[in-house]
């Protein structure tokens, strides 16, 4: 017999992995609790199990508790949890965060639970399209042992691969994951403003820099980052880089930062890569410099 589930918060990570659990057999969907009842009525609907509850109280005891909350609600609605009396030795609290570790579940391992953290490396803006694209997902996982004795294998019946990582490096752990996802929307959201400033419309803009972004993504995973390098800093151009760092820097001073720290970065790549020497290496990183006494 399957082991049951109630889940709290029910965010798209949490909508997601409950409706692929129920649909594999799993687990067993039981109580599921998020703002108000409404919303855990829209949750139980999605997932096609389990029944909505509008309080703690109404909740009844589980196998497995899994909270899909958002960052900042985990700890409240652990300490909440713990203090309910719902808990009892031996069950299973999870969460779902890239960025805190199931450190953070403290208050119901002092209660007796097993506590672990299972994060997929994936993006969740729609959960019905990440149930579809899930399997093949990337999945970091720290806590008890015994814990993830039950979680790995969960997790890797909707197809996902579970790798282990250090509890006290999530932070880090977390931050490759905005790099690689948030930060590469930024940073095309900086280029668009650059294109902006030379008088390109945004649309246009869009339309000639998706077959450059996604021929780089391409090469990247194809070849690696050092080898997908291309540009003025790949070349080993000290006067385009400093010519173009002068110019952002005069059009947007935090532009000109940006571009300079990602600059000192890419010299390293093409380096490590042998596109050059350790002098022009050099010639590079002084190129990327900004002046002292520079105003600001």
């Amino acid at each position: 017999m399957a082991r049951t589930l109630n889940i709290i918060g029910s965010g798209r990570v949490g909508r997601a992995c409950a409706r692929m659990w129920a649909q594999a057999g799993v687990f067993g969907i039981q109580d599921v609790l998020t703002r108000s009842r409404a919303s855990a009525a829209e949750a139980v609907n999605f997932i096609g199990a389990g029944h909505a509850v509008g309080r703690l109280e109404e909740m009844r005891g589980a196998d497995v508790w899994m909270i899909a909350t958002r960052d900042d609600a985990i700890v409240p609605s652990c300490v909440t949890l713990a203090a309910s009396g719902k808990v009892t030795p031996d069950d299973i609290v999870f969460h779902v965060s890239g960025a805190t570790s199931s450190s953070d579940l403290r208050p119901v391992k002092e209660k007796g639970a097993l506590i672990a953290s299972v994060h997929p490396v994936k993006t969740f803006t729609d959960a019905g399209q990440a149930v579809e694209s899930f399997p093949g997902t990337f999945c970091g996982a720290e806590g008890d042992a015994e814990a993830l004795k039950v979680l790995r294998p969960a997790f890797e019946r909707i197809g996902a691969k579970v790798f282990e990582i250090a509890p006290e490096m999530k932070p880090v752990y977390h931050a490759g994951g905005v790099f690689a996802c948030n930060y590469l929307v930024a940073l095309i959201e900086a280029a668009l403003r650059a294109h902006e400033k030379a008088g390109i419309p945004r649309a246009a803009s869009l339309a000639a820099l998706e077959p450059l972004v996604r021929e780089t993504v391409d090469a990247i995973f194809e070849r690696g980052p050092a080898r997908a390098l291309t540009g003025p800093i790949s070349r080993g151009d000290t006067a385009t880089v400093a010519r173009q760092l002068a110019s952002v820097r005069a059009w947007d001073r935090e532009m000109g930062e940006l571009y300079r720290s990602l600059g000192l970065l890419a010299v390293a790549l093409a380096e490590a890569d042998r596109r050059f020497d350790a002098r022009r290496a050099a010639d590079l990183r002084a190129a990327l410099v900004i002046p002292h006494g520079t105003r600001e």
